[in-house]
């Protein structure tokens, strides 16, 4: 019950304070706010004389106990409560009272019934519903939105359907949320909080355009407000539009009012970044993420895994192989050696292509070790790892003279070639096999009769093969 106590408190003591119909009701009770609140000396005795004078008033009984329950004093808020009650047991506002009460102590069922009981004695009161409604969201949203249509009779000009989305939201139906927001025809009436739900809502289920509408919508109205030019700059970044991504970004950074940045914001800017191809700017903003994430393991896997990126467009592959590593813990998945091993193949092709046969030829041998590592930390994997050691293999042995490829794709087409039914993967990799196998018979060995046996066995895994339909044919 902790999280619900914690996740409550502050919902549900925003706007506790009791609305009082008699200006001298309203004085009087932020004045004994005040005095409360100052945790003076004298507290206790300017209190009981602000009581002497108002003890049958329920509005200021309540609103004494409202003033504790403001600074934790349960006992006291409970008191006056009790006391206001004793005046009017229908009074909903001393109901509400004691199931904020119940709610600091943590005891939902207690500040249910009280809710219940202020929707009882008052069905045109709408804290009452809306705060049962709040003790619901966690265990029954359903019934919490119940509750808030059963207020929409009662009184039809209380923004139900905004609720309702904040009830769903909160509640993590992100779906419902957005269904219920959408409802409201006049998105400008709602709060900017239920804005910013909607506007979420909308990208966490993948409708970034929509979301981007409802931000746009919101800051002709406050064109600084942060959470509305975050949504924006996510949003944008999600699309792949770095352009409008790094505008909204701007305007979260620099032109937005009591921004409270955080690590996503610099994992979004260093993505956007990335996009712009702005590397430089984007690892030294993928770098304040990694600051802010020392703890989330899963966090700087993709931060690092994003500058590996990063260093590999720029050429510079002994960071793009060292932030790679990072990701790798003591025992690395099969995705992550995976990666490493296409890694130094990829940066072997780039070597190649530069001309630079030495280097090439040294990062195939790394990701030869790399799949090697692969196939003994993993051994069902073992067909996927011959087939790229031996495809890294005929790399570093153009002409197959060596025949540097031959022991890996001889043992990837016995194990196939055992197998009853072959997975298009798995037909595909065979026929590669089977072609090395003929040529390297073939032009190596010279050794005709061995080239058309395999390609014969070419011919039964696919009869359009052309390569294996020529040697056949000999």
């Amino acid at each position: 019950m902790k999280t619900f106590k914690y996740f409550m408190i502050g919902a549900l003591l925003l706007g506790a304070a009791p609305t009082m119909a008699q200006n001298d009701n309203k004085a009087i009770i932020e004045n004994v706010t005040k005095i409360i609140a100052s945790k003076s000396p004298t507290v206790e005795e300017q209190v009981k004389n602000i009581f002497k004078e108002n003890k049958k008033n329920t509005e200021v009984l309540v609103g004494i106990g409202q003033a504790y329950l403001n600074v934790k004093d349960t006992a006291n808020a409970a008191k006056y409560a009790d006391l206001a009650l004793k005046r009017d047991g229908k009074y909903a506002k001393a109901w509400i009272l004691k199931g904020d009460i119940a709610v600091m102590k943590d005891d939902g069922g207690e500040a249910a019934t009280n809710y219940q009981n202020a929707m009882y004695f008052d069905p045109k009161e709408p804290d009452g519903y809306y705060k049962y409604a709040l003790i619901q969201r966690g265990v029954n949203p359903q019934a919490a939105v119940d509750a808030l249509e059963q207020l929409r009779k009662n009184r039809p000009d209380f923004p139900v359907d905004a609720y309702s989305g904040r009830i769903y939201y909160n509640a993590g139906k992100f779906e419902d949320a957005a269904k219920s927001y959408a409802k409201v025809s006049n998105l400008m009436s709602m709060e900017d909080e239920d804005i910013t739900n909607y506007a979420i809502s909308q990208w966490l289920l993948g409708k970034r355009q929509e979301s981007i509408d409802i931000c746009k919508a919101a800051l002709q109205k406050n064109p600084r407000k942060a959470g509305w030019n975050r949504v924006a700059f996510y949003c944008y970044t999600d699309l792949k539009q770095p352009t409008e991504a790094l505008d909204y970004a701007d305007r979260l950074f620099n032109k937005s009012d009591s921004a409270h940045f955080t690590e996503h914001d610099y994992t979004y800017y260093g993505t956007a970044l990335k996009l712009a191809k702005r590397y430089d700017e984007a690892i030294t903003a993928f770098n304040k993420a990694i600051e802010m994430n020392k703890d989330n393991a899963k966090q700087l896997a993709i931060l690092n895994r994003n500058l590996s990126d990063i260093y590999m467009a720029k050429a510079d592959y002994d960071n793009a192989v060292a932030y790679l590593e990072k990701t790798m813990g003591e025992k690395p998945s099969f995705d992550d050696i995976d990666g490493l091993g296409q890694l130094w193949a990829d940066i072997a092709a780039k070597k190649t292509q530069a001309k630079d046969a030495a280097g090439a030829l040294e990062c195939f041998k790394k990701a030869d070790q790399t799949y090697a590592k692969l196939m003994e930390l993993y051994p069902n994997y073992s067909n996927y790892g011959n087939y790229m050691r031996a495809q890294l293999n005929a790399n570093m042995d153009p002409d197959s003279k060596q025949g540097l490829a031959k022991p890996f794709y001889e043992a990837l087409a016995q194990s196939l070639s055992a197998k009853q039914n072959l997975n298009s993967s798995e037909k595909q990799m065979l026929e590669q096999a089977y072609t090395y196998m003929i040529v390297y018979a073939f032009n190596v060995k010279q050794d005709k009769a061995q080239a058309k046996e395999f390609a014969q066995k070419l011919l039964q895994i696919n009869p359009d093969n052309e390569v294996a339909k020529q040697v056949a044919a000999m």
